[in-house]
């Protein structure tokens, strides 16, 4: 066996010693548990992310109802938009958390009468924000106004009736108290109204008169303001009217008055069940000074008189001056 040297078997053996601490650190940093590690920085990476994309402001379109101060004795007499649309800017934080009914107040304080068209601005509209939002425009921007004086106005109340009476009857008239009422609104819609209708009332069935208390007037114009609002109607309801003539009724005349003729023939209208039962001698024309000349009235018997009136008078009587 060949002698080998002790210092080349020294040089032939593989040098080795232990890592430093900087080492140690760098491979716990980087090589040690590396699924982990990353996994550590995507979710902070990705928490990042959210926390500045809450805070980036956002800007939304919403639609907000519109309300307006009028000026004084002034009343807008067309109609503008009820809603517009608000571009709103803030955090979306702030943003989903905003009112669901947002309202937009605008100041018509300072128009005066006439056609205006009102811009839609900051310092004419006020909108209850909540604290980081801000309004960056309107959409429209403007809006068209018509402004109009306020004046009252009387009409006559006229009672709406539904229905038909029962078989043989018929509504001989409808009256009111009061028979005017006051409403309130634009001299354009006022101006425009000729009676004032009430609510429906039902006559189906009826064979007499009778009263209700209160019914409301109906004017369905939502711009009229009604100062009466409601009256006492009274329907009068009787059996279907006839016309029958009766010969030589007599004539009469009072004071001074000379009748033209002794007698005449009159043709009256009123319920079959009353006018069957009178005879020419229950009837009477009376003559009543009226200006130069005079009137003819009909005289009936107790509880007859105003349910009958007079349709012709043959011969006609003349007044004579």
């Amino acid at each position: 066996m060949p002698f080998q040297d002790a210092d080349d078997e020294v040089a032939t053996t593989p040098y080795s010693s232990s890592p430093s601490v900087l080492e140690r650190w760098l491979r716990k940093i980087f090589i040690e548990d590396w699924f982990l590690k990353l996994l550590a920085l995507a979710i902070a990476v990705l928490l990042w992310l959210a926390v500045t994309g809450a805070n980036r402001p956002v800007t939304i379109r919403t639609a907000v109802q519109l309300n307006f101060i009028r000026p004084d004795k002034l009343e807008i007499s067309n109609d503008p938009p009820r809603t517009v649309d608000v571009l709103l800017t803030g955090r979306r934080a702030k943003i989903e958390r905003r009112p669901a009914d947002l309202v937009a107040t605008v100041d018509l304080s300072d128009q005066h009468e006439g056609e205006r068209v009102v811009r839609l601005t900051a310092d004419r509209v006020q909108i209850d924000l909540p604290e980081g939002l801000r309004i960056e425009a309107f959409q429209p921007s403007t809006i068209p106004i018509h402004l109009e004086s306020i004046v009252e106005r009387q009409l006559p109340v006229q009672p709406k009736l539904e229905g038909t009476p029962a078989d043989g009857y018929e509504v001989y008239g409808a009256r009111s108290s009061p028979d005017k009422v006051t409403v309130r609104g634009t001299a354009s819609q006022v101006n425009s109204l000729k009676e004032a209708p009430t609510e429906t009332i039902s006559v189906a069935g009826k064979k007499e008169s009778f009263s209700v208390p209160r019914v409301a007037i109906d004017i369905p114009n939502h711009k009229i303001d009604l100062v009466d609002s409601a009256v006492d109607v009274t329907v009068e309801i009787g059996e279907h009217g006839i016309e029958k003539t009766f010969h030589n009724v007599q004539v009469s005349a009072e004071g001074e008055l000379t009748a033209p003729r002794k007698a005449v023939s009159v043709t009256l209208v009123g319920p079959a069940s009353l006018l069957s039962h009178l005879k020419p001698e229950n009837l009477t024309i009376a003559l009543t000074p009226s200006g130069a000349g005079f009137e003819p009235h009909l005289s009936l018997p107790g509880g007859t008189q105003g349910r009958v009136s007079i349709k012709t008078i043959n011969p006609p009587l003349v007044s004579q001056k």
